[in-house]
């Protein structure tokens, strides 16, 4: 029920329309329709607002409330903190950003975080207790429980335990993951890439970085270290990182033929090894747009077996709290639809 109401976001259901969609009973749908209203998730809508209707009793109509809850995502990175509060169609309702150095110890790093993660719930005038998941986006290699297993960015990093650090917001689970895996995750959900489902994700700026998708789904490997590319000397990105901290990557306005064959000799490797749909380039060279996609994508093409689709983030730097917020949502979405007895819905794209 919570399911179908979920996907028409947007829009609202007859009680007739929900049964149909469900595949229950009308009786059955009332009776569920009135237990997810009574949760704060569906409200019970005027027949008006669906338009035109035949003369007669008004019929019952539902609308998925995308208020009924919050959920909070944050990116910790070695010059920013920024946080958001969404609703539960991932819509930003807050947010709070707080530049930091980079050689910032890690406690009070931590202490930054919390206080954009609270400064970011009250912006968007949320109660704590109606938060109910926080996702979080860091660099560094990250268990599954929520552990920093291995950071060469931050200083004092390896070994901090996020997801007890962070739990601070009410009593919302903390879900934390790689910074550019979930960019990756955020540009196939509402970015560069959401007509596919195999993504090589490279952030590149003062550091570079990759986050893979397969299926869809985040592949950070047995360790958490796939597309850990940049480990490799021979990779080319110690070059490309070195002519950029020189200033030697751009020559008249345009990124040098040593640069792009640096930059795209590590990007080759990863497209060889995962034959991706797409690769999308954030951070901030993706600010260059063509003048970087064109000569990347000719260089792409010379050095791998099948030319490969190369395009520039559009969700600029905030593709990787974006993300922070989607695995928030995929959190707390389990939880919310089992009120509905089903799985929780496919990720929507409005």
């Amino acid at each position: 029920m919570l399911h179908a109401l979920y996907a028409a976001a947007g829009s609202s259901l007859t009680l007739t329309e929900l049964a149909e969609r469900s595949g229950v009973s009308r009786p059955t749908a009332e009776e569920a329709a009135l237990a997810i209203v009574t949760a704060g998730l569906a409200i019970e809508t005027s027949d008006e607002m669906a338009g035109p209707r035949p003369v007669g009793r008004p019929a019952k109509r539902y609308a998925f409330r995308a208020d009924g809850a919050f959920v909070a995502g944050i990116d910790i990175g070695g010059h920013k903190i920024l946080a958001w509060c969404a609703d539960l169609l991932g819509r930003p309702r807050g947010s709070h950003r707080i530049d930091v150095d980079p050689e910032l110890p890690p406690r009070q790093r931590l202490d930054a975080a919390r206080e954009a993660l609270r400064r970011a719930v009250r912006c968007a005038r949320v109660a704590q207790r109606d938060v109910v998941a926080v996702g979080v986006a860091t660099t560094g290699i990250v268990g599954g429980d929520g552990v920093v297993a291995l950071s060469a960015d931050l200083p004092g990093w390896t070994g901090v335990d996020l997801r007890a650090e962070l739990a601070v917001i009410g009593d919302a689970p903390v879900v934390v993951g790689n910074d550019c895996n979930l960019a990756a995750l955020a540009e196939q959900w509402r970015g560069a890439a959401q007509d596919v489902e195999d993504v090589a994700y490279i952030l590149a700026g003062r550091r570079i970085g990759v986050g893979l998708l397969i299926g869809g789904r985040i592949h950070s490997g047995r360790h958490g270290a796939a597309g850990e590319i940049g480990v490799l000397a021979r990779s080319g990105w110690f070059a490309a990182l070195e002519r950029i901290e020189r200033g030697t990557a751009t020559r008249d306005g345009a990124y040098t033929a040593e640069f792009i064959g640096d930059f795209a000799t590590g990007i080759a490797a990863t497209v060889l090894t995962v034959d991706p749909d797409a690769v999308v380039i954030g951070g901030g060279l993706a600010h260059a747009k063509e003048s970087l996609i064109e000569p990347l994508r000719a260089e792409l093409d010379r050095l791998c077996l099948f030319p490969v689709r190369v395009e520039a983030s559009t969700l600029a730097d905030e593709s990787v709290v974006m993300g922070a917020v989607r695995i928030a949502l995929d959190d707390a979405s389990t939880r919310l639809f089992s009120v509905s007895g089903r799985p929780s819905p496919a990720r929507s794209r409005t």
